[in-house]
């Protein structure tokens, strides 16, 4: 999925902030694993960025706290809150 530099997509945004934290082969098995909790192959809207940061708030140690700033990104750019 491409898309400019200035707009990168939910699901990279996602990724991005994993991979920062995790490491590169530990954020690609936590974004598996929690997509397919959520049974989404990808993310595409800020709505999907919240319940993928919520679900993966859940995790102790850092994976869990990247799902809380996800989560706060995703409601900072427009997701619904209940969702």
């Amino acid at each position: 999925m491409g898309t400019s530099a200035t707009s990168p997509s939910w699901h990279e945004i996602a990724l991005a902030k994993l991979t920062k934290v995790l490491g590169e082969q530990a954020a690609t098995r936590v974004m598996r694993e929690t997509l397919a909790e959520l049974k989404l192959a990808e993310l595409t809207s800020a709505d999907d960025l919240n319940r993928f940061g919520r679900i993966l708030s859940a995790r102790p140690g850092f994976a869990g706290a990247v799902g809380g700033l996800l989560s706060a990104t995703a409601v900072m750019r427009g997701a619904g809150t209940s969702s």
